[in-house]
């Protein structure tokens, strides 16, 4: 600025028509900016709150392990006989619908509504088991289900079937789905 200048020619005084026209147009402008930033911090904020929720659900399906194969539908025929976990545990269905035990693995339950279902393997064991075909909730194809029940108190067990033909597994969890521990039994080895 020179001496000579007037100081407010590019800005006038505050009593000569202020805010000028382009500080309205400015303000105009900031007061639709404002509002459309926010909403898109919103969606975005949205957005990602929902991949973080089927991030999470996918992650939980992938973490809770199944034994390989697909749901199995097995005659009677086809379970009779010995089957093996992995710590030599030991379940034999007989044809006449009873079954032996001896240290086998499962989620046993003695049906006394305490809701605790941590009850040990009877051990050795023997009782009846029922064969019953149904439906897997994930693929809606046929699975076959094996429930047992101790004698003389009740205590119960179930199993599943999967696998394929040549190499089927009766499974199931052990306590809480969520814990991740299984219970896999094996046809025995003769």
């Amino acid at each position: 600025m020179k001496r000579d200048e007037d100081p407010y020619r590019t800005t006038p005084p505050p009593w000569q028509g202020w805010p000028s026209a382009e500080t309205r147009r400015r303000r105009w402008r900031i007061g639709l900016l404002v509002p459309l930033v926010g909403a898109a911090g919103c969606g975005l904020l949205f957005l990602l709150g929902m991949g973080a929720l089927a991030a999470l659900l996918i992650v939980s399906r992938m973490s809770v392990p199944i034994p390989d194969g697909e749901p199995l539908a097995m005659s009677t025929a086809e379970i009779r006989g010995s089957w093996v976990d992995e710590q030599g545990g030991r379940l034999t269905f007989e044809e006449d619908g009873t079954f032996t035990s001896n240290e086998v693995c499962g989620d046993f339950d003695d049906n006394d509504d305490d809701h605790f279902d941590d009850v040990a393997s009877p051990a050795p064991g023997a009782g009846t088991w029922e064969h019953t075909m149904g439906t897997d909730v994930d693929t809606d194809s046929s699975v076959s289900t094996v429930r047992l029940t101790f004698a003389p108190d009740g205590t119960s067990a179930q199993y599943e079937a999967r696998g394929t033909s040549r190499a089927p597994v009766l499974w199931t969890y052990i306590s809480d789905p969520d814990s991740g521990e299984l219970c896999v039994l094996e046809r025995a080895r003769t």
